[in-house]
């Protein structure tokens, strides 16, 4: 299993998103950390609302597939507890700090044959959330945690600015847009089809929740 070394792009989604392989073998760190990561949970519950619900995404509903990683909903306050989680790069934990980063909470998701995951990240402002979305949309970004063969982007008719990308090898769909202060992720692993699916669940969420955020 390869850690996601860059924030929030699911280039491999379930499979890649390491979660519990993240830190180190300390016991009280790993307790310290599971601690962080229930509190950030109480302190943004109302974000809770901007992950996928059950049938908005055709085919998929809340909750893992057998063995994937995350298994149940997280959520990580702040800079340096997510850089930790997450071994990002110095350069990294910088530029996500110049945006403004609050937060970041992501709910694993199933299909048919398929997993993934519906993810929503808070920052101080819409301007940093537009940024982080410019970032994570960067070909170099996307290929930065692992091969990917036949990268392709698509755009999302009916949310302003929405993204989204496919990859035949390993065979990933992720769509991203922003919504105020927060950038949202779907995304999808399997065999597919990944545009159609991906475009009508992120337009579901988009339409439920006024295109406002948080």
């Amino acid at each position: 299993m390869t850690n996601l070394r860059v924030p929030f792009t699911v280039a491999l989604t379930v499979a890649a998103l390491g979660l519990a392989a993240c830190g180190g073998d300390d016991g009280d760190e790993t307790t310290a950390q599971g601690a962080a990561k229930e509190d950030a949970q109480s302190a943004s519950p109302d974000l809770d609302r901007f992950l996928m619900r059950n049938g908005e995404e055709p085919g998929f509903r809340q909750g893992a597939a057998p063995g994937a990683m995350p298994a149940e909903r997280v959520s990580i306050s702040g800079v340096e507890a997510f850089a930790a989680e997450m071994q990002l790069t110095p350069a990294d934990t910088q530029r996500l700090a110049r945006t403004g980063f609050v937060s970041w909470t992501v709910q694993p998701i199933r299909g048919p044959r398929s997993a993934g995951l519906s993810g929503v990240n808070l920052y101080e402002t819409g301007q940093g959330a537009k940024q982080d979305l410019a970032h994570e949309l960067r070909p170099s970004v996307i290929r930065s945690n692992g091969p990917i063969a036949g990268l392709r982007f698509f755009r999302v008719p009916g949310i302003p600015g929405a993204r989204g990308w496919t990859a035949s090898e390993p065979p990933v769909g992720n769509v991203l847009w922003v919504e105020g202060r927060c950038m949202l992720v779907l995304g999808n692993q399997g065999p597919g089809p990944f545009v159609g699916p991906l475009s009508e669940g992120a337009r579901a969420i988009y339409e439920r929740t006024n295109g406002e955020c948080p």
